[in-house]
């Protein structure tokens, strides 16, 4: 490897630094990827280091794909001993091997987001706790900084005080832990949570781990939160091979648990740290690194750098002023059009995911093609939550939460009453449910509906033989056929419609996963292995770059993405800044590095701006641009500005209009291109623009902007 040739100095310095704590810098587009996959390269094929005795963790699923398909292509290195992967993935694979040391078996089950609160609402109806006080999201995110500061129910009150909310979220940590517990199941916290602990407690598997992992690198460690940090600390603090690597500069996620300090004092926590700067940028022109060092420097919490780049250009940042959110849009898009052949080197950014409804709308006017990135996953889709349910009862029979969302689907006659008895038979006989439902005595019990339950009991042993001696997409495909999923979406509804698309891409996806598995382990992948792939999957993870359409997204979800045109709107005080953060420094900086993370997505040009009048739902806000764009030097931003009104509040109530001076109104004949005829019910907003409430003849309602739809 001649690394002087393909490296700059500091990169070289990173990969062949393997002895001791190295703190690796990396700002904006400095090769971090490229220098973890040659370090990784260098310790197998110059170090002759055994790729089992390395641990690489990433902070997506997709990434470490990317360091093994390098690792096996560019270096000729065999990837199927090395251990790689994101930190739930990499704990999960830990309490798999693990499981005799813990409360679960090897099978368990990954509750995702939407398991967490589907089995909250049963633990909220069973401590009868009213959701409107306790808001479910709320309490999850208690859980979880709990889960993440390594407090168990057990130990809540030795860090909390105690008063009537709290001891209420005690009672639901409590009740809802039992339950993850008695269906074998773990949600994404406590992946972390449980192999800290595991590693802390059980000192035979602490030095098993600490002997394995000779070499550790830490991609995004400005992301890690305590128990993460717990986790490499613990493997790690004897041998102290560990290379850290991140940037707190961009450090944006401390909403999810992520602890800048352990960056900050990663030369604190162990001894003899090296540390090195990469600053050399290789993704964008001098003028938009000279505007992000320039906003980026007003961070105290931060480690000194400054990014350059030998690339050079004479285009100025564009910071434009609109009167509104749609003309800010129109403008857009506008632009955007102009680069129509290659839309996917556009992205718009913005701050909350509320702001992407008008930009959406004017892409539909312009008949454009864009993709919102990080909106509802694939694999959180109803239709393909059913079938994963399913898959997962096969895996795992003790996940109660699985089976009796299955039981009665697709219907099957096995009712709420059907149910109840069923559960009343397992908690007396002391059973799991699924033993409870193909037990002998229960056909007695259940009464008039004992032949539906005894045909679901068959069909479900004959399944789980299926799953155990099929490849994985046939038995889905079998699955999916006798179920007659498709038949029960058969409609002309374009919902319908989608549903049934939806799960033939599921068809395909599992073919492609069983696939690259293959090439890749040497061996077929097992349903558990399958599952795991996809419960711990991220809005990233299923980011398509290669779809032909402009992107749009939230400042976080861009993190760790480029393109060649970056547009960044909204930059208004209440917005970037949030409302929510104006009271804290820290909450103040953070937003700051959201800001600096936007502007080093971009390749070659960066678009920005703001609207004097952004509507709310009764309201018109009048709005000063952010206070982040008086700290880029104005030489590196070319300000276009829009005649501003006179502004006599900062908000105004907006005029009611009558129903005579609408364009449309209520009771008026429409037609729709995909749901035909229907009729006007209520008018919100005039001229072609407002937000029409409509029945169309075959019985649907939907909200439709007026510009979709023809008078009659």
């Amino acid at each position: 490897m001649n690394l002087s040739k393909l490296l700059n100095k500091q990169q070289q310095k990173v990969v062949e630094t393997i002895d001791g704590p190295i703190l690796v810098l990396a700002g904006a587009g400095s090769g971090k990827t490229r220098s973890v996959i040659f370090r990784t390269a260098y310790l197998i094929n110059e170090k002759k280091i055994s790729p089992q005795n390395i641990l690489v963790v990433t902070f997506t699923n997709k990434a470490a794909n990317e360091l093994r398909f390098r690792l096996k292509t560019t270096f000729k290195i065999d990837t199927y001993s090395l251990w790689v992967g994101t930190f739930h993935s990499i704990c999960a694979r830990i309490l798999r091997f693990e499981n005799e040391a813990t409360p679960y078996n090897s099978n368990f089950t990954i509750y995702d987001a939407v398991d967490t609160k589907s089995l909250l609402k049963k633990v909220y109806k069973k401590l009868e706790i009213d959701p409107k006080k306790f808001p479910f999201q709320r309490v999850i995110s208690i859980m979880s900084n709990q889960k993440n500061s390594l407090i168990l129910p057990k130990d809540f009150f030795l860090f909390n005080e105690e008063n009537y909310f709290t001891e209420t979220v005690h009672k639901i940590y409590v009740e809802y832990q039992k339950i993850l517990i008695e269906n074998n199941g773990m949600d994404f916290d406590d992946l972390l949570m449980n192999t800290a602990l595991l590693l802390h407690d059980n000192k035979i598997i602490r030095q098993k781990y600490q002997q394995k992992f000779r070499y550790v690198m830490i991609d995004e460690y400005q992301d890690t939160n305590y128990a993460q940090f717990k986790i490499v600390n613990l493997i790690a603090k004897n041998h102290q091979n560990l290379c850290v690597v991140g940037d707190d500069d961009q450090a944006i996620y401390s909403w999810r648990g992520a602890d800048i300090k352990n960056i900050l004092n990663f030369e604190k926590d162990y001894k003899n740290v090296l540390t090195v700067k990469l600053e050399q940028n290789y993704r964008s022109p001098q003028s938009i690194l000279d505007a992000a060092n320039c906003l980026i420097k007003n961070n105290y919490s931060r480690h000194q750098k400054e990014l350059w780049s030998d690339i050079k250009s004479n285009e100025k940042i564009e910071l434009i002023e609109y009167k509104n959110e749609r003309d800010e849009a129109d403008f857009v898009i506008q632009k955007i059009a102009e680069f129509s052949d290659n839309l996917n080197d556009c992205v718009i950014l913005y701050r909350t995911n509320a702001q992407s409804r008008v930009f959406e709308s004017a892409f539909m006017r312009k008949n454009i093609r864009y993709q919102v990135v990080g909106g509802v996953n694939f694999y959180q889709r109803k239709e393909i939550k059913d079938i994963l349910a399913y898959l997962k009862v096969f895996v795992n029979s003790q996940d109660n939460e699985s089976l009796m969302r299955i039981i009665n689907f697709p219907p099957r006659g096995i009712g709420k009453t059907s149910l109840q008895k069923i559960t009343n038979f397992a908690v007396d006989n002391e059973l799991k449910l699924m033993d409870a439902v193909q037990s002998d005595g229960i056909l007695k019990y259940i009464g008039n509906r004992a032949k539906k339950l005894e045909e679901f009991s068959k069909k479900m042993a004959k399944w789980q033989k299926e799953a155990d001696e099929l490849d994985i997409p046939d038995f889905i495909e079998k699955l999916i056929n006798e179920l007659e999923l498709k038949d029960l979406y058969y409609s002309d509804d374009p919902q319908d419609i989608a549903r049934i698309e939806n799960i033939e891409e599921f068809m395909v996806a599992s073919q492609e996963f069983c696939e690259n598995f293959q090439k890749e382990v040497g061996e077929k992948p097992q349903l558990t292995q399958y599952l795991q792939s996809i419960l711990l999957q991220t809005d990233l993870d299923n980011y398509d770059e290669n779809e032909q359409s402009a992107k749009l997204m939230t400042m976080h979800n861009a993190k760790g993405l480029e393109f060649e045109n970056v547009f960044i709107v909204g930059l208004e005080e209440g917005l970037l800044p949030h409302s929510r953060s104006l009271e804290s420094e820290r909450q103040l900086e953070e937003e700051r590095r959201l800001f600096y993370v936007a502007i080093t997505r971009a390749k070659k040009r960066v678009f920005m701006s703001f609207a004097q009048t952004r509507r709310t739902f009764a309201d018109i806000l009048y709005n000063h641009e952010s206070c982040f764009l008086k700290e880029i030097d104005e030489e590196f931003v070319q300000r276009k500005n829009v005649k501003r009104d006179y502004l006599p509040k900062r908000k105004i109530n907006v005029d009611i209009v009558l129903e005579n001076k609408k364009h449309f109104r209520i009771g008026q004949k429409i037609s729709h291109s995909k749901f035909g005829e229907g009729v006007v019910l209520s008018v919100d907003g005039k001229g072609d623009d407002a937000k029409l409430t409509i029945s169309f003849s075959n019985g649907v309602l939907k909200k439709i902007i007026g510009t979709f739809v023809r008078k009659l």
